[in-house]
């Protein structure tokens, strides 16, 4: 039975659409990997047995014989994935026979299946007190255990396991993912290792290893565990979906989609596939393409309010702003203290000319998540250009606190500063983003201003030869026109 947990790896993509200025930026893409992967339960004792007596009673015999026949019943449910039914003939070959391990064992990997790993850990407790020497039960808890959050009582029945069955792969897999849950790759990698020389071909050891080798910086050697994965598992879309994700890490991006549809194609309701394809086509300029796919993922996880505002996001990008602000409205239904949906509805407020309505959304989303630089800084803007300089740089002042390693946030505060009058404070401010980037022709322009206005002439004219360079490198000639007005 398969014990499956979502990894989400960061990914941050951006796209931009070729005839706007618009970008979209994006969170995670999505890596499923195989993390409790089959734990079988071979060594049970398929045959119920009974202590009292040598030779059962017809009826005790009897009872035995219905007990294996729901257990047979339910172990053909879960291969079918019937998993209500499974429980219920499980239930029913304990009931018959309540001292046989084997029904327990199935039962708990299938509450767990359905999410109740409270109900599987109670389950396996009392399959360990029928076999206290059964390696799978151990490994099995060791699965529930850890989706309750209890990492150390996980490994400690995982190290049991081993202990028990050192060429139990599952077990190597499993304890191998839970290092990895703390960086530990090299300890992690171990594992993995271990259990491809238990069973070379086991393809949860291979997708668990490329990821570990992927965080490591190897990307070379987890593609190829991904592509040995789906030679031996050519049908999943698990595999695909993964080997998907190292290609776009390693810039092959268009395989990386190719990836993701045959992911599709496998499973066609895999909404990270979708998530994943979306991601990788706004990244390539493909919009379309990337609405059609979170619209596809809306449909499938109608309760994500992220999926909702991703979309809004690529249909302001597409000029869409009606169905954009839909997208914000509904994700903000769904999570109405969604800081970014609210900023984003902001945005398009701003673009329409509705300032105090976008002010009012940035406040929002402020007040929500207080160190929200990107909010602060937009309503700073309007608060400027409503003439409200006092509010705008307390704003820009806030953002910087929140990232002061962000050059534009310095070079937005010192142009505030200079418009009230805050001439050493704005030169400060420029000072500071041009040490965080040297390239920003805007930042040497103010200051050369600045200075030349301070009488500081010689140093003036090397700030506005600079900027006047960065503007030609950039293409910008009113920037470069105004420059060498100010240099004569």
């Amino acid at each position: 039975m398969v014990m499956s947990v979502e990894t989400w790896f960061a990914g941050t993509l951006e796209a931009k659409k070729t005839s706007t200025d618009a970008r979209i930026r994006f969170q995670f893409m999505r890596f499923i990997r195989f993390p409790f992967a089959a734990v079988a339960a071979l060594g049970l004792s398929v045959s119920p047995t009974i202590a009292q007596e040598s030779k059962p009673s017809p009826d005790v015999a009897n009872r035995l014989q219905q007990a294996q026949n729901f257990f047979s019943q339910g172990e053909n449910r879960v291969r079918d994935a019937k998993y209500r039914e499974a429980l219920e003939a499980y239930n029913q070959a304990i009931q018959l026979n309540p001292t046989w391990g084997s029904p327990y064992i199935s039962r708990g990997a299938v509450r767990s299946k359905l999410g109740d790993h409270q109900g599987a850990v109670q389950d396996l407790d009392q399959a360990v007190q029928l076999n206290p020497t059964d390696a799978t039960i151990y490994a099995h808890r060791g699965s529930a255990r850890f989706n309750l959050g209890e990492t150390q009582a996980a490994l400690e029945d995982l190290n049991q396991a081993i202990q028990l069955n050192p060429n139990l792969a599952a077990a190597y897999v499993n304890r191998g993912f839970i290092r990895s849950q703390s960086q530990s790759w090299d300890e992690a990698i171990a594992d993995f290792d271990q259990a491809l020389r238990v069973e070379p071909k086991f393809v949860p050891a291979l997708v668990n290893r490329g990821f570990a080798r992927l965080q490591k910086g190897d990307r070379q050697a987890a593609l190829t565990d991904l592509n040995e994965a789906i030679k031996l598992q050519p049908n999943s879309a698990e595999a695909f979906l993964a080997r998907g994700t190292i290609q776009h890490e390693i810039g092959e991006s268009e395989k990386a989609i190719s990836d993701f549809s045959q992911a599709i194609r496998l499973k066609p309701n895999l909404s990270d596939a979708y998530y994943n394809r979306a991601q990788v086509n706004a990244q390539l300029g493909y919009l379309e393409a990337a609405e059609a796919d979170l619209t596809k993922l809306a449909t499938l996880t109608p309760d994500r309010a992220t999926v909702f505002h991703q979309r809004g996001m690529l249909r302001a990008a597409l000029e869409n702003s009606e169905g954009a602000i839909a997208d914000y409205n509904q994700a903000l239904k769904l999570d109405p203290n969604f800081a970014p949906a609210i900023k984003s509805r902001g945005d398009l407020r701003a673009a329409s000319g509705d300032k105090q309505g976008a002010i009012a959304d940035y406040s929002q989303a402020v007040q929500i998540q207080p160190n929200f630089a990107a909010a602060l800084s937009q309503r700073a803007e309007l608060r400027e250009k409503l003439g409200d300089r006092f509010g705008a740089t307390q704003d820009f002042s806030a953002a910087v606190d929140v990232d002061s390693n962000n050059p534009g946030a310095f070079e937005n505060r010192g142009e505030a500063r200079m418009k009230t009058g805050d001439i050493q404070g704005a030169i400060a401010d420029f000072s500071r983003a041009i040490s965080l980037d040297s390239n920003r022709p805007n930042a040497f322009y103010h200051r050369g201003v600045l200075l030349m206005r301070m009488g500081n002439r010689q140093s003036a004219i090397v700030d506005l030869q600079r900027a006047a360079d960065l503007y030609l490198q950039k293409g910008d000639a009113e920037g470069y026109r105004n420059t060498l007005a100010q240099m004569n």
